[in-house]
């Protein structure tokens, strides 16, 4: 099953300019999942605030092309830590460039995404929140398209000289993701770990989705995580997107709705769910409610945890004649690095 190519939106309204003059963005470690779901190839676009006289306007810069996997590396590029001034507050990284195909340095004004919101063709992004609380937006294919159209037209003769970026310099340390908390029943060291795991490991989502990933040119998967909503207070942490090709169109098949936490699930967790459901399927074109599949993934169940368990299965099981929903429990061997996911309803 092939990947696409995606595009995402990069929020930096302080270290842009550091960013573009090293060849580098990073986030912290409770924002690692944003950048789990980047690849090398990936096409982003930066969003960032400039002074002019004495208003402070946001542009978008681009189109910047991802040129390694994620990684880990705390030297010092923008801030360093209060406890620590050798390391950095930044240390989950990924290398850029800008895109060699057409090399762009003139901006276009934040207002050109307002616009193409205003025409019902911008959905990823809701509101000037999203440009404050996130690191990362996920972007879907057409939505990219047209932020990279903008662009191109702004500079319709390209820079010929491409910059050199000293942070490509930097060593790639790999990421542990196996870290946890607990004693006797292991829990990631938080939700961002979990997460990244899973985009890490694709196939678990697959397998998780319930759909068969067929390994062929005529199918394609599109991932997107953290996209934001109006609705119960945050953003969807996964949408899997399975498509297939038909007449050179891809077209979606099935769509696969997450939502992840460290700790035990609740029955709480599957309204929540609902909600983002429901959203996907307003959200994301081709998406019908009826065939969004909604997953849950908790830690595992403890002997206390008899009377939540049963609460989340109930739950489930009330609102089963209209949503799609199974609910898995990860449990962790810390011995030989190893996550399974087992399914807890029927």
């Amino acid at each position: 099953m092939q990947t696409n190519r995606n595009f995402h939106l990069f929020i930096s309204p302080t270290h842009f300019k550091k960013c573009h003059e090293q060849g580098l963005f990073g986030v912290s470690e409770v924002k690692m999942n944003e950048l789990a779901n980047v690849h090398k190839g990936d096409i982003v676009f930066f969003y960032t605030t400039e002074k002019i006289g004495s208003r402070t306007v946001g542009q978008i810069y681009g189109p910047y092309e991802i040129t390694s996997e994620l990684f880990y590396n705390d030297e010092v590029v923008w801030e360093h830590i209060e406890k620590d001034p050798t390391k950095d507050k930044y240390p989950f990284r990924i290398k850029l460039k800008l895109l060699k195909e057409h090399i762009c340095t003139t901006p276009i004004s934040v207002q050109k995404l307002w616009d193409l919101k205003e025409e019902d063709k911008i959905k990823t992004i809701m509101d000037s929140s999203a440009l404050i609380n996130k690191a990362v937006c996920n972007l879907l294919p057409g939505e990219g398209t047209l932020l990279l159209q903008s662009l191109i037209q702004a500079n319709q003769f390209p820079r010929e000289e491409e910059p050199s970026y000293p942070g490509h310099e930097l060593k790639e340390n790999g990421i542990n993701l196996f870290k946890f908390r607990g004693i006797n029943i292991k829990k990631f060291k938080m939700e961002s770990y979990l997460e990244s795991y899973l985009l890490k490991n694709p196939s678990k989502l697959h397998e998780l989705s319930g759909f068969p990933a067929e390994n062929t040119d005529n199918y394609q998967t599109d991932i997107l995580n953290q996209v934001r909503t109006y609705v119960a207070g945050g953003a969807i942490d996964i949408v899997c997107l399975y498509k297939k090709r038909i007449i050179g169109i891809p077209l979606i098949l099935s769509t696969a709705v997450f939502e992840l936490k460290a700790n035990v699930l609740k029955k709480e967790n599957v309204d929540q769910l609902i909600e983002y459901i429901e959203w996907a399927s307003r959200l994301i074109p081709g998406s019908n409610l009826d065939m969004i599949n909604g997953v849950l993934v908790g830690c595992e169940f403890g002997g206390r945890d008899k009377n939540r368990k049963e609460d989340l299965l109930n739950r489930i099981k009330e609102v089963g004649k209209t949503y799609r929903i199974k609910a898995y429990q990860y449990i962790i061997d810390d011995v030989k690095k190893t996550v399974v996911f087992e399914k807890v309803n029927e």
